[in-house]
């Protein structure tokens, strides 16, 4: 998991990141709103440790500005000694988790908040589409659709990002991490074949091109 840890108390985040690394992790630190907000900007997280009090950012909580500015998607978990049992519980913060501050039971609510959030990624893009890891195929509007594992990877970027937009260069260097294609030719004839395998099923316009930018996974497909 890429976990970032916001934590003004130094000590306190370097236990928690110590422990994230003995369960074969690699965490990000942030001692500060600005500098969290910074590294969300540069990178995506499966899920955000808290500080229980993080210091406001101009007019806003950072939850806000996470959850609204940048639509972060990540689970967000706020530390607090007093975190109920029920994993699902929401905190005072906008759109977060309790968790309890016992390392032991903190990466226990982290790993089930991931989990749950993956999971759900797969469901979450529209009614008509989701995606069979298993299989490495997408189902749409009730038919399964094949794919070759490259395409599979580029519709599951989408899938995570959504609803955002996921940038030419983001999806180079997903897929083809170690060789990036030299034009945007091989791309767009991936997002092509997807685009024809989808029609085929109804889903012709669930992949948008967002011109100048990238992709983007529509909400439905269009009728």
């Amino acid at each position: 998991m890429d976990v970032l840890i916001i934590e003004a108390d130094d000590q306190r985040a370097i236990d928690i990141g110590d422990y994230l690394t003995q369960h074969g992790h690699e965490p990000d630190f942030a001692s500060d709103s600005r500098l969290a907000v910074r590294l969300c900007e540069m990178y995506r997280y499966d899920a955000i440790i808290l500080d229980p009090d993080p210091p406001r950012l101009d007019d806003s909580t950072l939850c806000a500005r996470l959850r609204a500015d940048m639509c972060t998607q990540a689970p967000i978990l706020v530390v607090c000694d007093d975190a109920s049992d029920n994993p699902d519980a929401e905190s005072n913060h906008l759109n977060c988790l309790s968790a309890p501050a016992a390392l032991p039971a903190l990466y226990e609510r982290l790993e089930a908040a991931v989990y749950r959030k993956r999971r759900n990624a797969h469901e979450i893009c529209s009614a008509s589409l989701y995606l069979d890891p298993d299989l490495i195929a997408a189902h749409c509007a009730g038919e399964t659709v094949p794919l070759a594992p490259t395409s599979y990877r580029i519709l599951e970027l989408l899938v995570r990002w959504h609803p955002q937009v996921v940038t030419r260069r983001e999806i180079e260097n997903t897929v083809w991490p170690d060789a990036p294609p030299a034009s945007e030719a091989a791309l767009r004839g991936h997002i092509h074949r997807l685009r024809h395998l989808l029609a085929e099923v109804g889903g012709e316009s669930l992949i948008r091109t967002v011109h100048g930018v990238g992709y983007q996974l529509a909400d439905r497909a269009s009728a």
